[in-house]
Parts: structure tokens; sequence; C-alpha cells
């Protein structure tokens, strides 16, 4: 049965880089910060986002293969490993993001930087001032570096501030407007998964790639704004209906892999 196990997850494993390879063939996104800018700048927008969510899935793919072979290895050893990153098509939220995609950089953050800081000083906003410092200066002090980690921390405040405003008891009032208050939150979450997107864009691509999203962004004409918020509000919805379910077949199995 380990044995079986292991093949398999090999196989998965070898599929997704085979899968990145045959992408890779048609879609430069490695090539996106090498370029000059007029390649990106002449896209039409929904070929713009397309190539922009192209890049955050060849960085997903590019962390399953990595963390696949070694997640492989380990449960062939039965060692006990944090699950495999969660594709980025289904997490909205900030938290989310750190949470479940590297879920053992996580656990670090979490147990030897975030933790020790608020039991010393109580002050949540300090400790992940300071887990957010750790990040920038471990990835390296570049500026699209320090703008990545700036645009997460605000991004994880205001996730964190506006989370109780949107929230209501199941006991008051009738199903319709219990309702509401997911949409309200995953219409706010439509917005933070926004700026998210930017702020991998920077880490992705650079300063010069994020910086040309950034703009694309807010200088788009309105009914494509409309219709990028839309659809990212219906992204937020799929993903709050699905975190529940991924959240508990990670606990339960933490080395399956899923995608």
């Amino acid at each position: 049965m380990r044995v079986w196990c292991f093949i398999k997850n090999v196989l998965i494993t070898l599929f997704w880089f085979l899968f990145e390879g045959v992408m890779l063939h048609f879609v430069y996104v490695n090539a996106a910060a090498f370029h000059p800018l007029e390649f990106l700048q002449n896209l039409e927008s929904w070929a713009f986002y397309g190539f922009g969510y192209a890049m955050g899935q060849h960085f997903h793919i590019k962390y399953v293969v990595i963390y696949g072979l070694s997640t492989s290895l380990s449960s062939f050893e039965n060692v006990m490993v944090p699950h495999l990153p969660r594709c980025i098509g289904r997490i909205h939220l900030y938290s989310d993001m750190w949470k479940y995609f590297d879920a053992g950089l996580y656990k670090f953050l979490v147990k030897h930087i975030y933790i020790p800081i608020v039991k010393l000083t109580s002050l949540k906003l300090l400790a992940s001032m300071a887990t957010f410092g750790f990040v920038y200066i471990w990835h390296g002090t570049a500026t699209y570096i320090l703008i990545w980690c700036i645009l997460n921390y605000i991004g994880i405040v205001l996730e964190q501030t506006c989370s109780p405003l949107l929230s209501v008891k199941k006991s008051e009032g009738i199903k319709f407007f219990l309702d509401w208050p997911r949409r309200m939150r995953c219409f706010f979450g439509a917005v933070l998964l926004a700026v998210s997107a930017i702020s991998n864009f920077y880490f992705f691509g650079g300063k010069n790639i994020g910086d040309l999203f950034f703009r694309r962004l807010f200088a788009d004409n309105l009914p494509n704004t409309i219709i990028l918020l839309f659809i990212l509000y219906c992204g937020a919805q799929v993903s709050t209906e699905l975190c529940p379910v991924h959240a508990r077949k990670c606990d339960n199995n933490p080395i399956k892999m899923k995608y």
C-alpha cells in the first residue's frame, strides 16, 4: 500500500512537471520580466489579466512539482509533512494564501516569530509586522520584495479588521438576510483578491511588471473593471464554499496530494 501511494504521488508530480513544460512552450511567463514591457502593454485587457493568472498558476505548479517530490519520499518513509500548496484559483484571502500555499513556512513563522511576540507584547499588529519583516529579509531585500510584503501586511490587517464587522449570528434574521454577510465578505474578498494578485505580480515578475499591473487595474475602463470584480467575486464564492472541505481533508491527511 505504501509503495503504491509512493508510485501514485510520483506519477502525479511527473504529470504536473510535463504539463508545466508544455505550458511554457505556449505561454512565456518566465520571460515576462526580461522582455520589453511593450509586449505586455500592448495586450488587450483580458489577455493581460489572463497572462497574470498564468503567472500565478505557473508559480503554483512549480511549487507542486518541487514539494511533490520531497513529500512523496517523506510519505514513503512515514514522515509527516505539510500538505502541498493549494491551487491559487481556490484562494481569495490573504490569510488563506499564507496558511495553505506554503504550509511549512506558515507554521515556522507562526511558531517562531508571531506567537512569541504576541506572548511578549500582546500586540498582534507588531507581531505581524515583525513576521513580514522576516519574510522581506528571507526573500531578499529588493524593492519589489518590500512592496510585496507591505501589500500583504496591509491586506492581512484589513482582512482581520473587517471580518468581525461582516459576521452575523445564525439566529439573527431569516436565511435570505443571513446570506448577505457572506456576499459582503466575498465582495470585500474580491477587492482584496485584486490587490493580492497585484502584490504577487510584484513577487513573480519584479517591480516593473507589478507597476504595470497596478496601473492597468486602476486605469482600465469601467466596464472591464466591473466585469473583473464580478469574476473575482464569483471566485471568492467558490473559494468560500470549498475552503472548509479542503481544510478538513488537509488536516486529516496532510501528506496526501491535493491540488
